[in-house]
């Protein structure tokens, strides 16, 4: 089935693809579900290059584009593994779903790092080991029962990169760990709160973008 999907969603446009055994951290509410496909799409690193000091009008039309595409696809993939007699549900690319508008019903990002196909940086993003945290995600939950990869361990070492160029200081520069919450990594409410009071303009602040530019992990690919 791993390789069905794999074909069916490369086929489909995707750059990344992985399967994961999510059992130990899907919501209670998710639990019939304890696998997850990560599926990832590239953003194009000449629309990236632009907002290294802050997000533009072009960035928000890409990302809304490529998160609908990886719903499209989420979409696919979900119906295949229902008509092949499993339970499937997809998470929405880009949809808030707590009080506080910062957290969905599931971390892509959670999937993809334990499908092993990049690690958590500095920046709280999922960076890829190929494109860096240029990749906007998706992810299928399913009771197929699906192989995990192998998690990496940060690659980020003593660069600060993102930290620096945080426009509102929200990254504390703490590497990530499996036990760190996503409080001890990145303030999302305070980043929330900037995007909103700054960018107003674009998208109604709802995109930065400004931590996945500067990276340097998956520079060289742009």
């Amino acid at each position: 089935m791993r390789q069905k999907l794999e074909s069916l969603l490369l086929g489909e446009g995707a750059d990344l693809f992985g399967t994961a055994d999510v059992s130990a951290c899907v919501p209670e509410r998710f639990s019939a579900t304890p696998y997850a496909v990560t599926i990832g799409v590239r953003l194009l690193s000449a629309v990236v290059s632009e907002i290294r000091h802050g997000p533009t009008k072009l960035y928000f039309a890409h990302y809304r584009a490529v998160n609908a595409f990886l719903d499209m696809c989420a979409l696919k993939c979900a119906l295949f593994l229902q008509r092949n007699g499993c339970r499937a549900v997809a998470i929405p690319a880009s949809q808030t779903t707590n009080a506080q508008g910062i957290a969905a019903d599931f971390p892509h990002k959670t999937a993809a790092n334990l499908a092993g196909l990049g690690f958590i940086g500095k920046s709280g993003l999922f960076v890829s080991k190929d494109y860096g945290p240029r990749i906007r995600l998706v992810t299928v939950l399913t009771d197929c029962p699906l192989p995990s990869g192998r998690m990496m361990e940060p690659l980020c070492g003593d660069c600060r990169a993102c930290v620096a160029a945080c426009p509102c200081g929200a990254i504390t520069g703490r590497t990530w760990t499996a036990d760190a919450s996503r409080e001890e990594i990145v303030d999302a409410a305070l980043c929330s709160r900037h995007m909103k009071d700054k960018y107003g303009m674009i998208g109604r602040g709802s995109v930065c973008g400004i931590c996945a530019a500067v990276c340097p992990v998956g520079a060289d690919k742009a």
